[in-house]
């Protein structure tokens, strides 16, 4: 009898699940202190290479472009830890709430 009236119970609360992929992505709440994909401040950065020498999967290679050295960060590598951004001198490195990093192609998988 107990498992019927729970199961009654049970049908009159709302709903604890949310229709993700199909229109319930603004209705997520995400907390705060979640690492998602990195995000590069490119004005603060100074090139100084910590990042890379920190990271422990060796998800950070420096390049150097017309403006400079900077971290090119792969995520397909990348396990989130947050080490490159406490390593950072000027706070250059961000972490975003972006959780969609699943992709076919590599390239993808770069923030640059």
């Amino acid at each position: 009898m107990s498992i019927f009236l729970e199961a009654c119970r049970s049908l009159l609360k709302p709903k604890a699940t949310l229709r993700y992929p199909l229109g319930g992505k603004d209705l997520l709440q995400i907390p705060d202190g979640y690492r998602g994909k990195m995000a590069l401040k490119r004005e603060a950065c100074i090139g100084c290479t910590i990042c890379e020498k920190d990271c422990p999967s060796s998800a950070i290679t420096i390049i150097t472009d017309q403006k400079g050295k900077r971290p090119v960060f792969y995520l397909d590598r990348c396990m989130f830890c947050g080490q490159c951004k406490e390593s950072c001198p000027t706070k250059a490195i961000s972490f975003t709430k972006d959780f969609e990093n699943a992709s076919y192609d590599r390239k993808t998988m770069e923030v640059r």
